[in-house]
């Protein structure tokens, strides 16, 4: 019995690697044409029902993005789409929200109170996410992260 058990386990395990593993490839474009900083790298991560990523240096910051269909209004919403989380973040736990519109694009940025900035466009149905450690950190992610909406006004 046992046996037979370790073996679901096994297969399981090979089966959530293989449809929510990582992609291999280093050189994955960066989406909307992302400008990366020197000694940044971009990488897809596999997702479900949405477009995963992440953006990083060696030993150093790492910026999660996901891409979700933006929901029509009046439509029912579903886990994979796009949900504004910078906006959605409760004021109590943040130390911060901003909102701007860049290259025509608006964006909304949140602060929390344990250091995660999140910022996210609508309109592009993307949400980033940083865990922010010092304020070169800060300033790498925002300078990364702004870089999206004109490059996404392109496409």
């Amino acid at each position: 019995m046992n046996r037979r058990l370790n073996l679901v386990h096994a297969i399981a395990s090979i089966c959530f690697l293989a449809l929510y593993g990582q992609h291999s490839s280093a050189a994955d474009p960066p989406p909307g044409d992302l400008k990366l900083l020197d000694s940044y790298t971009h990488k897809k991560l596999q997702g479900f029902d949405s477009l995963p990523g992440v953006i990083s240096k060696p030993g150093g910051l790492q910026i999660y993005y996901e891409i979700g269909a933006i929901p029509k209004p009046g439509a029912p919403q579903f886990g994979s789409q796009f949900t504004d989380k910078a906006k959605n973040t409760p004021a109590k736990q943040r130390q911060w929200y901003k909102e701007q519109i860049i290259a025509g694009q608006p964006v909304h940025l949140a602060y929390t109170n344990t250091g995660v900035l999140i910022a996210s466009f609508p309109k592009s149905g993307i949400n980033f996410r940083v865990d922010v450690k010092s304020d070169e950190d800060l300033a790498e992610a925002l300078l990364t992260i702004l870089s999206y909406p004109s490059a996404a006004k392109n496409k």
